[in-house]
């Protein structure tokens, strides 16, 4: 409460100068410190050089930045969540980045989740890795192809646990390494009474399952900065094979292949592309299909056993600290093996946003976008780049 109460103190006299000294000028007014006219605990919050919101000590120093989760899914019938996210860089090592998140979200249908992700760096910068571990209850909407207004389906996980560790090699931007994947959930499903469903995709709910995969990535980092990048590439390739000699109930594969290109343009514009393909292969769950990945288009909405995305920002700098971001996007899922779905067809996806350079020091990026897809707009707040967590 003291530290709310803070008032200006008038300032001490000075000793009058000797004679025939003369006093040093008065500091020019841009010469005073523009974040100490905030006073006591937040002076860490404001920008020294131009007295702004800004983020860079606390983040510099393991602090967390709060980030409200707003969730517009119609699936979910809405939501929010929280996400405490602690984020620790070291100015002029973009790649020596610490995140840490630990949130909770709640929707309007009944779906919940809580959950802690971790990345960062390990053994001087030699060893990157990154774990994560939830519970919750997800409900979503599926549409096969004999169900084409959709499907409710519900995961109650008892634990989902994932992580990886990748060695850099003499190239550092180059890195390899293992994964593990380890789920628990059960299943249920709401069947509108329809014809044409299959006998066999009730047996993919109403039961107890467990995966247990073990994978492996080779993957290339060059980018600038590991949260807001405006250069630089970010590719990578990953396998994970779930087994039953890994404890896992049904033996299939999933694959990812994903590119990530920034380059600025000039001073003030950036580029950036994304292309993602994701496939499942063997006796995957239904829902385990891959879907298109793209801002605009809902969540597990175009599935099959491949799924391509991709999508083209520009970023225009208007302030220090102010920027406006477009995106247009296609993807497309192909049914390939899946009993269930069927081809998507081309789906198209874009919209605008703005950013704030909640962090000068550290170069990072927050804001919001809204995107139109297929099934009308859907709004997005940011936390660095829109596809921070798809990238390393």
């Amino acid at each position: 409460m003291a530290a709310l109460t803070l008032m200006a103190q008038p300032a001490l006299a000075q000793d009058a100068p000797a004679e025939g000294e003369i006093s040093p000028p008065a500091p020019a007014p841009s010469d005073q410190p523009h974040g100490s006219k905030h006073g006591g605990f937040l002076d860490p919050f404001y920008d020294d050089e131009d007295g702004k919101l800004d983020f860079s000590e606390s983040l510099m120093t393991g602090g967390f930045f709060p980030m409200p989760v707003i969730i517009t899914e119609p699936a979910v019938d809405g939501g929010f969540g929280v996400v405490a996210q602690f984020v620790d860089m070291t100015p002029g090592q973009p790649q020596r980045t610490t995140r840490r998140m630990l949130g909770g979200i709640k929707t309007g249908n009944g779906s919940y989740g809580i959950g802690y992700f971790q990345s960062g760096q390990a053994f001087d910068g030699r060893v990157s890795y990154k774990f994560g571990i939830g519970h919750g209850k997800i409900s979503l909407d599926m549409y096969p192809a004999f169900a084409p207004d959709g499907i409710e389906y519900t995961n109650k996980y008892q634990y989902g646990i994932f992580g990886s560790a990748r060695l850099h090699l003499a190239d550092p931007r180059f890195s390899l390494g293992p994964i593990v994947d380890f789920r628990g959930l059960k299943t249920s499903v709401e069947l509108p009474e329809i014809e044409g469903v299959p006998d066999d995709f009730p047996t993919d709910f109403q039961r107890k399952l467990t995966t247990g995969a073990l994978g492996f990535g080779f993957h290339f980092d060059s980018r600038d900065n590991a949260v807001t990048p405006r250069s630089g590439f970010n590719a990578f390739v990953e396998g994970k094979f779930n087994s039953d000699s890994f404890g896992s109930d049904r033996n299939f594969e999933i694959y990812d292949a994903d590119v990530y290109a920034f380059y600025p343009l000039a001073e003030k514009w950036t580029l950036g592309a994304k292309t993602e393909l994701d496939a499942a292969r063997g006796d995957f769950p239904s829902f385990f299909a891959p879907s298109v990945d793209l801002r605009g288009v809902q969540a597990g909405r175009y599935q099959g056993s491949t799924a391509w995305s991709s999508e083209v920002e520009v970023t225009r700098k208007l302030f220090p600290r102010w920027s406006v971001v477009g995106f247009a996007g296609y993807g497309t899922a192909y049914a390939g093996s899946s009993k269930f779905f069927e081809d998507s067809g081309a789906v198209f996806a874009g919209g605008g946003g703005f950013r704030y350079r909640i962090a000068r020091k550290l170069g990072v990026d927050a804001g919001m976008d809204v995107a139109f897809g297929p099934d009308g707009a859907i709004f997005y707040i940011q936390f660095g780049h829109a596809w921070s967590m798809g990238m390393d």
